[in-house]
């Protein structure tokens, strides 16, 4: 018997062999090319070590829209030289019509399987409202530019930056207030459901963004961009 396992014995504790964890490949496609994009590179930055050993992660934007989106993600999908085992599709509610917004969510459920799954990570109505829900809680409704000010009101207030769009850094500057994001966007959907809100299209403000902290929360350094 080694020393290491003599001592274990004598210790009353034996040897738990740890289940390495298993790699899970994420495609995340965003309908904007800059905002949405920089911030999830910031948040792929912010992975560390644990990009390319736990999670490997792809960021497209694409400047298609709800449906076009989704046939976006199936075609980056259908080419990839690996399987993606999550593929999250980032879109605003902005000015298109309720039934493609609210359809997105419904393709990406049918079109999930055992392999992969489909994410509809929604915001209404813009992608702004997540980065606002780190800084403040509101249930006022509002148009895409009105959320945007928002923000930058926010942003100046409770961290002294200045926000503009397209900013880089925006992922490192709300992060550390991730768990009252997560808090209040999760509040934010309760609020629509008690008032009868169901769809995606009515529910505004709201978001989904925090959905994918359920896979990657557990990685994510604090604040890193």
């Amino acid at each position: 018997m080694t020393a290491a396992k003599r001592r274990g014995w004598r210790s009353g504790r034996r040897a738990v062999a740890t289940r390495p964890v298993q790699l899970t490949r994420h495609l995340i496609v965003c309908e904007g090319t800059e905002t949405e994009p920089r911030y999830f590179e910031g948040m792929k930055a912010a992975l560390g070590a644990a990009n390319g050993r736990k999670v490997a992660v792809v960021v497209r934007g694409s400047g298609r829209h709800t449906l076009d989106l989704f046939e976006c993600a199936e075609d980056l999908c259908r080419y990839a030289p690996e399987a993606f085992d999550h593929v999250w599709l980032v879109f605003d509610k902005d000015d298109f019509p309720a039934e493609e917004f609210d359809l997105v969510e419904r393709r990406c459920a049918s079109a999930s399987g055992p392999s992969r799954t489909f994410h509809a990570l929604w915001s209404n109505p813009c992608f702004e409202i997540w980065p606002l829900l780190h800084l403040r809680y509101t249930t006022a409704p509002m148009d895409a530019a009105g959320c945007q000010r928002a923000l930058a009101d926010a942003l100046r207030r409770e961290c002294g930056v200045d926000y503009r769009k397209n900013m880089e850094g925006l992922f490192g500057a709300v992060d550390p207030r991730r768990d009252d994001a997560v808090s209040n966007a999760a509040r934010l959907l309760r609020h629509h459901e008690a008032i009868g809100n169901v769809r995606p299209s009515a529910m505004n403000p709201a978001t989904r963004v925090a959905d994918i902290l359920d896979e990657f929360g557990p990685y994510l350094e604090r604040g890193g961009d």
